[in-house]
């Protein structure tokens, strides 16, 4: 099967690509479309250092993230094509999640949107 990817030795495809940019966007507060995507090679040069059954549950991860509005804000939206009010709404509420997995799930995705973003400012 093929799959696109921004290049050939990135592990993200060019989807998860955009919602990992999406996601930084709105974890970090910037808009710069450089920098998002500088981070995301970060994050991607990272993750292809984890082991293959964390690397899949990221991936796996992103895509819940990503099809996830229809079930928790009753979007019928991808979580990039939400408009910012219902992007920060649908974080939120994955932040404050009464279920444990939600938040592991957004505390990871944070904790990646951080390392990609604050890593490139410490060269």
């Amino acid at each position: 099967m093929f799959r696109e990817t921004p290049q050939d030795s990135y592990f993200f495809t060019q989807t998860e690509h955009n919602i990992l940019k999406a996601l930084c966007a709105y974890m970090v507060g910037t808009s710069n479309d450089a920098e998002l995507d500088i981070s995301v090679i970060t994050i991607d040069a990272f993750v292809q250092q984890l082991s293959k059954p964390l690397r899949t549950r990221i991936r796996f991860g992103l895509h819940l993230f990503q099809w996830g509005p229809p079930l928790f804000i009753r979007k019928l939206r991808l979580f990039t094509q939400l408009d910012p009010r219902d992007a920060v709404r649908y974080i939120e509420g994955w932040a404050r999640s009464r279920r444990r997995i939600r938040r592991q799930l957004f505390r990871g995705l944070r904790d990646i949107a951080f390392l990609g973003y604050y890593s490139d400012r410490q060269k």
